[in-house]
């Protein structure tokens, strides 16, 4: 049996059609999974869900599914300036549209996001999460296979492993314009993984901010992702860590909206340009 497997696309939709075609072309699956975190951060959600959905892809609950569903649902937490991504997917989608299965088990495979009971499982710092697992319980010689990380792990725990794919529209250190997805061959007696990269143009991205109405929703979070997911460099983490230090020193419940201005105007862009620059350009 062969699976192609995805994972956080994070409404990136030329990764996605490209990671799709070349799958398609090269590899001949008998299925495609999607790890969780199909949508937030990128412009285009409801076009991602569509194209999975035409392509009969499976898809897993992710940690950003599960906030978006609870802005939908009117939870407490969400009132950040940080969080304007979410309420645009939120504006846009149904509970319907992003409520998944978390996991898919086939033997000792488990497919899922992250874990099947921690969706926000620290799989890219080993220091963290060698020590969980072990106390975990999973029968013998579970394999575990999630995304949530963005780059590639592997990590093993006597006969427990857990390998992380990697991301499809927003990987960490990556290489720019390219869209990562593994194949995962199960035969007798045991399992293959295979990564791959699919190119694609990340200049299509900009373009797609604006005509989404991303860009205008809530400007800055759409420069952090548009700027994140064209260079395939992580400057969310920083970004966000500087706003919650800002609004900590200034008493802030949430990060506000001036307080996210402020961090925008003070934030070492890689191009040098701000918010408001970038998307006027």
């Amino acid at each position: 049996m062969r699976i192609a497997l995805l994972a956080d696309i994070h409404g990136n939709l030329p990764a996605l059609a490209a990671a799709l075609a070349d799958i398609r072309r090269k590899h001949a699956p008998d299925s495609i999974v999607s790890l969780g975190d199909q949508v937030n951060l990128g412009p285009s959600p409801r076009e991602v869900l569509a194209m999975l959905r035409e392509n009969g892809v499976t898809c897993l609950h992710g940690n950003h599914e599960r906030y978006i569903l609870s802005v939908l649902r009117g939870e407490p937490g969400y009132d950040g300036a940080n969080f304007d991504s979410l309420r645009f997917n939120a504006s846009i989608l149904t509970q319907e549209e992003i409520t998944f299965p978390r996991d898919m088990r086939m033997g000792s495979l488990i497919l899922t996001h992250a874990l099947p009971e921690d969706d926000r499982f620290p799989v890219y710092k080993p220091e963290e999460a060698i020590p969980r697992l072990v106390g975990m319980g999973f029968p013998e010689g579970t394999h575990i296979l999630c995304g949530h990380g963005h780059n590639p792990t592997h990590l093993r725990v006597g006969s427990i492993t857990l390998d992380s794919i990697g991301s499809v529209g927003c990987m960490d250190d990556g290489v720019p314009g390219t869209a990562s997805y593994t194949i995962l061959d199960i035969e007798e007696g045991g399992v293959a993984l295979r990564p791959f990269l699919a190119q694609y143009d990340p200049r299509a991205l900009r373009p797609l901010f604006r005509e989404s109405g991303m860009a205008a929703f809530c400007p800055v979070m759409a420069h952090i992702a548009c700027v994140q997911m064209e260079r395939q460099q992580d400057i969310l983490v920083s970004f966000v860590t500087q706003a919650r230090r800002r609004a900590a020193e200034k008493g802030e419940q949430d990060v506000s909206h001036a307080t996210w201005l402020e961090t925008d105007a003070g934030f070492p862009w890689p191009d040098g340009i701000g918010t408001a620059d970038f998307w006027n350009a």
